[in-house]
């Protein structure tokens, strides 16, 4: 494959709807592609970006010096392979210094709340709580409701045991030895065996379950939200009266829930979902 000729503009007349030159904007756009594929990869060789890309090895080459050049791109002359450079690692920091869950997720569980009309939170991990900091309410009459700022506990609540079946084992240990299980319900978790076993259920199946747990007559389905290390920052969960989550609705919200929290995951984190 060789290098496409790019027709110069007239003089006077932008090439692209942008303003820019063809060229210019040709050349960044296969920049952008390259890195992605440098990033998706520890190592990566020249004639294998050049393979994933579909650009010819010289164009590859010319863009990655001076990507190089610009901190964005590394190279080991030892193994020939091609890797992100720390100037990207900062590029990057400038998101995470801005970034903040709630405005993430506020339309995309607007998008949940039009599909399923049911309740739709993100909560986030504060100590041993966790809190609610956004929501689309259901339009219906009889519906579930929590206060933004509303603190729930871990074992009796399913954005809870969501965020603790994600946890790495020795975080989950600390958690859940900390925790006081205290009985809302005759269904809340009441020892650390049977919250231990619910957890497990949970991470079997995807989303964690609130079976009227918290609050007689309403339950509620979650999953964890991931920050870029694989740890839960917190849940995405639908809730809704028991009559309109029976055991059959309860596995297609569930889907719902555990499909939502990957999105935002991927968009809080830039981590893609493990089973992608």
């Amino acid at each position: 494959m060789q290098d496409q000729a790019v027709q110069r503009p007239r003089r006077g007349r932008p090439a692209s709807a942008g303003g820019e030159p063809a060229s210019e904007v040709q050349s960044l756009d296969r920049a952008i592609s390259i890195l992605e594929a440098v990033a998706a990869a520890d190592g990566v060789s020249l004639s294998e970006i050049a393979r994933r890309t579909g650009y010819p090895v010289s164009t590859v080459h010319r863009l990655l010096a001076t990507l190089q050049n610009r901190g964005l791109a590394s190279h080991d002359p030892a193994t020939g392979l091609w890797m992100v450079g720390v100037g990207l690692f900062r590029l990057g920091s400038a998101y995470l210094r801005i970034r903040k869950l709630p405005e993430i997720a506020r339309p995309i569980i607007r998008e949940v709340l039009e599909a399923v009309d049911e309740t739709v939170n993100v909560t986030v991990v504060d100590g041993d709580e966790i809190v609610c900091v956004a929501q689309a309410e259901s339009h219906a009459a009889v519906r579930a409701f929590f206060r933004l700022g509303r603190r729930l506990p871990f074992h009796a609540s399913a954005a809870g045991k969501a965020v603790l079946a994600a946890s790495s084992p020795e975080r989950q240990a600390q958690l859940v030895e900390r925790l006081e299980l205290e009985t809302f319900t005759p269904n809340t978790a009441h020892s650390r065996k049977k919250l231990m076993k619910r957890l497990a259920e949970t991470t079997s199946r995807g989303y964690a379950i609130d079976d009227e747990e918290h609050t007689p007559g309403m339950r509620c389905v979650a999953a964890a939200i991931l920050d870029e290390w694989g740890e839960p920052v917190g849940a995405v969960s639908i809730s809704a009266p028991s009559v309109r989550m029976p055991a059959e609705r309860i596995e297609s919200l569930g889907a719902v829930a555990r499909e939502t929290a990957a999105r935002l995951t991927t968009l809080y984190s830039g981590r893609e979902p493990a089973d992608s």
